[in-house]
C-alpha cells in the first residue's frame, strides 16, 4: 500500500492522516473507495484571489468506503442549505483503518465541532483513550495537531 495511503500509528496515542482532496460533486467518482474518515467544507470564491477556496468545515464521517458515504449521505441537502449563490461543496479524506477510523473521527469532530455534526456524541463525549492527532496533506480549515483527551 503506498505510504500516502496509510494512517501512522507511531504509537497507539498518535493518529496521523494525510488528508487527500479536493473533490466537489462533479468529482466524487475520483474519491477513494477506500476505508477512513472524510470532512465535508463550505467552499467559495475568495474575493481577493477571485480563486474558489475552503471556507468552512460543515461535517466530519467516517466510513469503510468514503466514496459511497459522500455520495450517498443522507444528510446532503442538510450541507447544502449552509451554501450561499456560488459557494460548493467541497470533500476531503483521510485513509484509515477500521480499528481506528471511528476514534479517528470522534476526535476531529471534538476538536473541530463542525456545525453539521450537531447531534454527534463526540462533541462534549471522547470515550477513547488520550488521542494526539498530526493531520498533513490538504488541511485547509483542519488544526494541524491536537490532542483529545478522554472524555467519558
Amino acid at each position: 500500500m503506498s505510504e500516502r495511503f496509510m494512517l501512522s500509528s507511531i504509537s497507539n496515542d498518535l493518529l496521523s492522516p494525510e488528508m487527500l482532496g479536493y473533490w466537489n460533486d462533479g468529482s466524487l467518482r475520483d474519491v477513494p473507495d477506500d476505508s477512513g474518515i472524510y470532512c465535508v467544507f463550505r467552499a467559495a470564491t475568495d474575493p481577493e484571489t477571485n480563486v474558489m477556496e475552503v471556507q468552512q468545515l460543515l461535517y466530519v464521517g467516517e466510513h469503510r468506503n468514503v466514496r459511497y458515504a459522500l455520495q450517498h449521505h443522507p444528510d446532503n441537502e442538510k450541507w447544502r442549505a449552509f451554501l450561499q449563490p456560488g459557494e460548493e461543496l467541497w470533500y476531503s479524506m483521510g485513509l484509515c483503518g477500521h480499528a481506528n477510523r471511528e476514534r479517528l473521527a470522534a476526535a476531529m469532530i471534538y476538536a473541530h465541532k463542525p456545525r453539521c455534526n450537531a447531534a454527534s456524541e463526540y462533541l462534549d463525549h471522547y470515550p477513547f483513550p488520550e488521542t494526539t492527532v498530526h493531520i498533513y496533506g490538504k488541511k485547509h480549515k483542519l488544526q494541524s495537531i491536537f490532542t483529545v483527551e478522554h472524555r467519558p
